[in-house]
């Protein structure tokens, strides 16, 4: 163990919960932070409320990466497009792209990039 000398105090780390509530005060408020960063597809907040206190934290560092690199997430959608068609891209190509969310949609364009070198 880390601090198992006598006299020494444990120390844990925090626990994604406790983590959340020192940043944002609430899981509500921490969905609606991810939320407004990106245009969210209908019923978003309610499968966000259902998601980890892990996996929001992780959730909001790639959204906030993702609009920190396109601005947005239609820019992102653009991108990858624009890498995978050349020509042009089909609509239903971007209507099933602008349902991903964030970490797909940056992981996409890393496909993309891989594969047009």
């Amino acid at each position: 163990m880390a601090n198992s000398k006598k006299g020494t105090k444990q120390v844990n780390p925090p626990t994604p919960k406790q983590r959340v509530e020192k940043q944002f005060g609430t899981k509500a408020a921490l969905v609606d932070k991810i939320i407004a960063l990106y245009d969210a597809p209908e019923g978003s907040r309610a499968k966000l409320m259902q998601t980890a206190n892990s996996k929001l934290v992780t959730h909001l560092h790639n959204t906030d990466r993702l609009i920190k690199q396109f601005g947005s997430r239609e820019g992102a959608v653009t991108a990858i497009l624009a890498l995978r068609y050349p020509k042009g891209a089909p609509e239903s190509e971007k209507t099933k792209l602008s349902a991903f969310s964030p970490w797909r949609l940056a992981d996409a364009y890393r496909q993309a990039t891989t594969a047009k070198k």
